[in-house]
């Protein structure tokens, strides 16, 4: 752990409570070439682990199949403390969730269908429920993690937010 971070990490418990009110992230993945390759996701999080979507093809995709190894980064922007007058004297107010873990795709239907109805749920709650139809050529796939760590940064008293 980093040594500045000793009092504002999180359990691993409030880091999933965290991510459960996130909706966007950056998922990497190890790339042919060796280098990382990240994309940014929507996401949902289900007993603990992370659950993502999408086309059936493409370069995370390939890259997960090949090597299930990820890395799952998520944050909340929640504004900008002003700690000083200097322009340096500004630093983020934010929550940060990394999980580290493997990569296993989904293949059956009913699962999957639950995965996407808990997706939209989160993130489209007055649309109507899912199209069964578009289960079976969508990819889903979960982050089993291995590691999950959380780190924040709150404002002190008496210092001002500006929105983010």
């Amino acid at each position: 752990m980093q040594p500045n971070m000793k009092n504002n990490h999180m359990t691993a418990e409030e880091a999933v409570k965290a991510l459960e009110g996130m909706s966007s992230g950056a998922l990497c993945s190890n790339g042919e070439d060796g280098f990382p390759y990240a994309a940014p996701v929507n996401f949902a999080v289900i007993d603990g682990m992370v659950y993502i979507h999408g086309r059936r093809l493409g370069e995370k995709v390939d890259n997960l199949r090949k090597d299930p190894r990820a890395c799952f980064a998520a944050w909340r922007e929640i504004g900008f403390e002003d700690t000083g007058p200097a322009g340096c004297d500004t630093t983020t107010v934010f929550e940060s969730v990394i999980v580290k873990g493997e990569a296993e795709f989904i293949e059956d239907d009913d699962e999957k269908a639950k995965v996407l109805q808990a997706m939209v749920d989160k993130m489209a709650p007055s649309k109507e429920p899912m199209d069964m139809r578009k289960v079976p050529p969508t990819c889903v796939y979960r982050i089993v993690p291995t590691e999950v760590t959380g780190k924040f940064h709150r404002a002190m008293r008496g210092n001002s937010v500006r929105g983010a």
